[in-house]
């Protein structure tokens, strides 16, 4: 259907009111109503797409809240998880320690010279030593320390048994060593983890038995 303009409608509506012999001032009057409806609805359309412009930039605005929202909650949810995760994980690893430490036993000098004999065949056995660390420094890093060992409580200088002991992760989380340094005196709880080749100061090589600390302290 073809759309005439308010002018052409108006311009019909003259010749229409003419043959019926309306003035020339009510042609004017009718002409004016007709460009005024117009201008009203050209405001009303500058209205109309305002408001669409208006009502985009609000939807706009609402889905960057929307998602922006989420991605806390997500965040939120994630740090949770981690922390359920962290606290899990500590929980096992206290729970492994307090069986590993319940496990620990006693040993005679003979046992202990089966272990620094082979080591190898005694992995996995969680067992008590008084040791005196003789070496805790740069070399060994933060996570491990050299020592000598006994079954028993003895003088200073009277352990015999060189062996190297590991805490942590090995590397460089192992907070339970941060109190100790070179020649403490210390009973340790500590599992097998079999044997260790390395170089001396003085050249050649050396192996010794090698142990996890599960638990240190002061003797």
């Amino acid at each position: 259907m073809k759309r005439f303009s308010l002018a052409a409608v108006a311009v019909a509506v003259v010749f229409s009111l003419s043959a019926c012999g309306v003035s020339k001032e009510d042609f004017e009057a009718a002409q004016a109503s007709a460009a005024s409806l117009d201008s009203q609805k050209q405001a009303l359309e500058a209205e109309l797409a305002d408001t669409k412009t208006t009502l985009a930039t609000v939807q706009d605005e609402a889905d960057t809240l929307r998602t922006a929202e989420e991605e806390r909650v997500a965040e939120q949810e994630a740090e949770a998880s981690r922390k359920a995760e962290e606290k899990e994980a500590k929980e096992a690893a206290e729970k492994a320690q307090k069986e590993q430490e319940n496990k620990a036993k006693k040993i005679s000098k003979r046992e202990l010279d089966q272990i620094v004999k082979n080591p190898d065949s005694h992995i996995g056995e969680n067992v008590i030593f008084y040791a005196r660390i003789t070496q805790f420094d740069s070399g060994t890093g933060p996570c491990m320390f050299r020592a000598e060992l006994s079954n028993v409580l003895v003088g200073k200088y009277d352990y015999e048994h060189n062996a190297l002991f590991a805490a942590g992760d090995g590397v460089s989380e192992c907070a339970e060593l941060d109190d100790y340094v070179a020649e403490d005196l210390v009973k340790v709880t500590a599992t097998v983890t079999g044997s260790l080749t390395y170089d001396t100061t003085i050249g050649g090589s050396t192996t010794v038995p090698k142990f996890q600390v599960v638990k240190i302290k002061r003797s």
